[in-house]
C-alpha cells in the first residue's frame, strides 16, 4: 500500500511540474497553432499541451489528480501560417490545413520501450504513407520508410530509400543506401535502379537469371496518353477504396514500361561478366571482351533429375 501510495504522490508531482513548463513556455495559441515565446520563430518549435484522458478527446483533463489510468497525450493544432509549412522539406505531401504543426524536442529523446507509429490519421503522415524520416545536414535529402504505398507480386510494399533533395520518383531522386557498415567500398549499397555488393553473396537457395527477351525491351517511353489509358483499363476505379490507391497502381504501369527502357539500356552499356538468360532464343549468354557470347550447355545426365 505504502508503494502504491508513493507512486501516486510521484505521478501527481510529476504531473504538476509538466504543467508549469508548459505555462512557463507561454505557448499562444494563433490561428488554431501554438508557438513558444521564446523561440517560435527562431527555431519553428512551439509548445505541447499535456493532456490525460480518453485518446480520441482533443479537450482532455490536464488535472494532476486525474486518474492515473488514463492515457497522458501531447497535442498540437493546426496553423496553416506556420512559418515552416512555406519550406518544401516540410510542406511537401502535407496538407498545411489539416496537419497539426509538428511538436519540437529540443533534445535527444531515449526511451526502453517500443515507438509505435499507427495506422489511424494517415492524413497526418507525408502523403499519408510515412511513418519515418531522418535528415541529412543540409535539411533536405533524407532517408524515408513508408508502407504499403505499392501492391507489388501480389503483397503490399514496406519501401525504405534514401531521398535526395532532387524531388519527385526520377534518376536523380534516390541517392546509395548502406546496409551492412559505414565503412567505405565495403558491405553492399542500394539505389533506384541499381546496387552494388562489394562483399561476399551466399546464396542458401537457387539463383535465377533474367529472364530477357524482345518484349521486355524499349528504346523509348510510350506516348503519357497511351499509358493512362493502358492504366485505366488494368486498373478501374471501383477496385479500390480510395482515388490515391487506384492513382499508385496506375503510375506502376509507366513505371513498368520505364524498367523497359532501362533494361535496353543496361545492356547496351553492360560490361564483361554480365550474363542473362534470352529467352527467345534459349541461351544463356555472358558478355567477354566487350562481346556478348553464349555459354554452351548440355543436357543432364539420363539418371539425374531435380524435378521428381
Amino acid at each position: 500500500m505504502e508503494i502504491a501510495k508513493l507512486a501516486k504522490s510521484t505521478l501527481k508531482i510529476a504531473l504538476i511540474f509538466a504543467a508549469a513548463a508548459a505555462a512557463t513556455a507561454s505557448a499562444n495559441v494563433q490561428n488554431g497553432g501554438v508557438k513558444t515565446e521564446k523561440s517560435a520563430s527562431a527555431r519553428g518549435e512551439n509548445a505541447a499541451v499535456p493532456t490525460r484522458g480518453n485518446p480520441s478527446d482533443a479537450k482532455a483533463s490536464t488535472r494532476p489528480d486525474a486518474p492515473a489510468r488514463e492515457q497522458i497525450k501531447f497535442e498540437s493544432f493546426v496553423n496553416p501560417d506556420w512559418e515552416k509549412w512555406s519550406e518544401r522539406s516540410y510542406y511537401y505531401g502535407m496538407d498545411k490545413n489539416k496537419v497539426p504543426v509538428p511538436l519540437f524536442f529540443d533534445s535527444s529523446i531515449s526511451t526502453d520501450a517500443t515507438i509505435m507509429v499507427r495506422g489511424n490519421n494517415s492524413h497526418k503522415k507525408r502523403w499519408g504513407l510515412h511513418v519515418f524520416e531522418a535528415y541529412a545536414n543540409d535539411d533536405k535529402s533524407r532517408i524515408t520508410m513508408i508502407l504499403n504505398k505499392h501492391v507489388e507480386e501480389g503483397l503490399p510494399v514496406a519501401e525504405l530509400y534514401y531521398y535526395a533533395s532532387v524531388y519527385g520518383q526520377g534518376l536523380n531522386a534516390y541517392n546509395w543506401f548502406r546496409i551492412g557498415s559505414d565503412v567505405p567500398y565495403h558491405s553492399y549499397m542500394f539505389s533506384r535502379d541499381r546496387a552494388i555488393f562489394y562483399g561476399e553473396v551466399e546464396m542458401r537457395n537457387i539463383f535465377r537469371l533474367d529472364n530477357i527477351g524482345k518484349d521486355d525491351l524499349l528504346d523509348k517511353m510510350p506516348p503519357k496518353e497511351q499509358i493512362r489509358e493502358r492504366a485505366k483499363k488494368l486498373y478501374p476505379r471501383e477496385n479500390f477504396k480510395s482515388s490515391k490507391d487506384c492513382d499508385h497502381a496506375r503510375a506502376g504501369v509507366g513505371y513498368l514500361e520505364e524498367a523497359k527502357v532501362l533494361k535496353k539500356r543496361a545492356l547496351k552499356n553492360a560490361k564483361d561478366g554480365s550474363i542473362f538468360y534470352d529467352k527467345d532464343n534459349h541461351i544463356v549468354v555472358i558478355k567477354v571482351d566487350g562481346k556478348w557470347k553464349r555459354l554452351p550447355t548440355v543436357d543432364l545426365p539420363a539418371n539425374v533429375s531435380y524435378e521428381d
